[in-house]
């Protein structure tokens, strides 16, 4: 059994590093597999299904929700959603983000979070059943 999880797939190393250093800032150790393959011969990545991020198991969760919250160009990397541990469905959302603000409050929560960014604390709402739960959970 894996103790890895991949948590993002790039076409090129170079998209990989970018997420990489962003979680390695946040104390997420990551693994990236096929990178050194794609970097020889680009044109393989397709083939073998591009360069993957891993991480321990136990930082999936965070890894998601750091990815998420950073830019939200990056959310089309993710192989999958983070689950609500409600429902169990993927549809939950970090909702301090901008782009997944529904209310005004949550619109300038989301704006001072990402000016004084003095909470690193990931809050998350499932879109399906509205639980609302943290990362650390």
């Amino acid at each position: 059994m894996s103790k890895f999880r991949t948590v993002a797939v790039f076409a090129y190393p170079a998209e990989a590093l970018a997420v990489k250093g962003r979680l390695e800032s946040e104390q997420v150790q990551v693994f990236l597999k096929d990178e050194f393959t794609v970097a020889a011969d680009p044109l393989v990545s397709h083939a073998i299904g591009g360069v993957k991020m891993q991480v321990y198991k136990e930082d999936f969760i965070k890894a998601m929700g750091i990815i998420e919250q950073s830019n939200p160009d990056m959310v089309k990397y993710r192989v999958e959603y983070i689950k609500c541990p409600n429902c169990g469905k993927r549809e939950a959302r970090e909702i301090s983000n901008i782009e997944t603000a529904r209310t005004f409050a949550e619109k300038i929560k989301a704006v001072g979070l990402s000016i004084l960014p003095f909470s690193t604390s990931y809050n998350y709402q499932c879109k399906n059943c509205q639980t609302k739960f943290d990362v650390d959970e």
